[in-house]
């Protein structure tokens, strides 16, 4: 069997550390270090670190000077710019998607629905949050476009972080809001109703990066009267 080479191993690490961020396993501001990395993907640290550099360069990490990266910390301002550009980009892959579904592509979405709501039943947030990532893809990748794929793979890098500080409350109040808005969006591409599916996603992308920024700020605002 061939060994695979570094750039190989990069990629391995690039693609699943991308995946782990964008599905809401590091939290804003946490750490991560090359030796805990390599520890975790069974393998040498540089093709750990030539991955995390490149995250370090496209923005979606910050750099420290001993071998280990955070993930940023945004402002309110940051957070909604993403917002405004995540409604138009995701809602037109929504559209798109919905256009080209398929009977099978809504299955496959109701069965990660009903893993979501099992994982948030049992107070399992890590399964929770990266399940909210792969409902969301799932319905973007029936688009066929594989380059608006990777522009909403790049704005999920920046915020998915955040989706932690949406527990516990906002989660509790959109279940009760809402209801099962996500059988809606599997119903709407059965009927291919591309204007159903991009409303459910525009006001999931609107009050959910909205209540985050208000956090950020409501926090940065008690930082400032603590320092008083």
């Amino acid at each position: 069997m061939t060994k695979p080479n570094s750039a190989v191993l990069r990629d391995q690490v690039y693609d699943e550390l991308g995946a782990l961020i964008r599905g809401g396993q590091f939290a804003p501001g946490e750490k991560i270090t090359i030796r805990n990395l390599a520890k975790d993907f069974s393998m040498s640290p540089t093709p750990v670190r030539e991955a995390l550099y490149r995250l370090i360069s496209e923005g979606v990490l910050q750099g420290e000077a001993n071998r280990s990266a955070f993930i940023p910390l945004l402002t309110p301002e940051q957070i909604a710019e993403l917002k405004d550009i995540r409604l138009h980009i995701e809602c037109f892959a929504a559209e798109r998607a919905t256009l080209r579904g398929t009977s099978e592509i809504a299955a496959r979405l109701r069965k990660t629905s009903a893993k979501l709501k099992r994982a948030r039943a049992a107070g399992d947030r890590r399964a929770d949050l990266a399940l909210v990532y792969t409902f969301q893809f799932e319905l973007y990748a029936a688009c066929d476009m594989p380059n608006l794929i990777r522009i909403i793979n790049s704005l999920w890098l920046k915020t998915g972080p955040y989706l932690n500080l949406l527990f516990p409350h906002y989660i509790y109040a959109v279940s009760t809001d809402r209801g099962d808005w996500r059988e809606r969006i599997a119903l709407g591409v059965e009927k291919k109703d591309a204007a159903a599916v991009a409303a459910e996603v525009k006001q999931d992308i609107d009050q959910s990066l909205s209540y985050i920024a208000n956090i950020i700020s409501a926090a940065s605002m008690l930082k400032l009267a603590g320092g008083k």
